[in-house]
């Protein structure tokens, strides 16, 4: 009889001891989905680096002494780009926010001779004052707008399907445009005669930083452990902006003397679109 009880008893402690272990094992592998569940829901930084072939639309329009003059141009060309962004996971790691940082050295420009009309009058002042109506034109050989340096702020949102996400975002953008008239000469018809009223030729150069807006949509792929590579189209404008320029002048033609202020304004707009590709890093 107690040989027999220490059999059961020994068979009850295995029994025991076996569930223990099951048990365990079952709470061991909880955990371990647990834990490879974790960097899912988690945020990653990253960086990339790449190029873009861009379309830029100039929308200029000159004014001197005259309505505003509208010279339209499309340019296309190049650029490289870089990006920075975190991304963090929502709704079971499917679903991402974002927010991304891009920027890019477009250089990217138009030139073209040019030539605005005109609409002025002149004075006499030998004998009785006559005022007299005069056309005229400003020839400018060339006026150059370019668009040096793109930047853009964007929240994302976007879904992961296996190993593609597609994505769409917007913001703010900033533009960096530079702005050339070379060579603008003042000219009117007087009394049927074409007349060089400024004088010698004059240039003016502006720099200036525009606000506007950006968005991109695109898709990523991932090609490595911390590796993808992002295309994406992203359509920016700036907003409308002026530009003041004026130059004293005076010049002598025979007999006929012409001093005063050449104006010489603008209004611009730049819009790019461009198609982007990245390879990118995450951290």
């Amino acid at each position: 009889m107690a040989a027999g009880w220490r059999r059961h008893h020994e068979t009850d402690r295995a029994i025991a001891t076996l569930c223990a272990l099951v048990l365990s094992s079952a709470s061991w592998g909880q955990d371990a989905k647990s834990l490879s569940a974790f960097p899912a829901a988690r945020g990653a930084f990253y960086v990339g680096a790449g190029g873009s072939f861009n379309w830029t639309d100039f929308d200029q329009a000159l004014q001197g002494v005259s309505p505003l003059f509208n010279f339209d141009r499309d340019e296309s060309g190049f650029a490289p780009d870089f990006q920075a962004g975190y991304t963090l996971p929502f709704a079971g790691g499917a679903w991402q926010a974002g927010l991304k940082f891009t920027y890019k050295l477009a250089n990217i420009d138009s030139k073209e001779n040019v030539s605005i009309p005109q609409e002025g009058s002149f004075t006499t002042i030998a004998g009785p004052p006559i005022t007299i109506d005069l056309p005229g034109f400003v020839p400018i050989t060339p006026a150059k707008i370019e668009l040096k340096h793109q930047f853009a702020l964007m929240p994302t949102i976007s879904r992961s399907f296996g190993k593609v996400t597609i994505y769409a975002g917007g913001g703010p953008a900033l533009f960096d445009v530079e702005t050339k008239f070379i060579n603008a000469v003042g000219f009117a018809v007087i009394g049927g005669t074409l007349v060089n009223v400024t004088g010698e030729p004059v240039s003016f150069s502006n720099d200036d930083w525009v606000w506007g807006g950006a968005a991109q949509v695109g898709a990523t792929y991932t090609i490595g452990p911390r590796w993808f590579l992002d295309l994406a189209y992203t359509f920016a404008r700036s907003e409308e902006f002026k530009i003041k320029n004026a130059a004293s002048f005076s010049n002598s033609n025979g007999p006929l003397t012409s001093s005063g202020v050449a104006f010489l304004n603008t209004r611009e707009q730049i819009t790019n679109q461009s198609v982007v590709l990245t390879l990118n890093r995450q951290f």
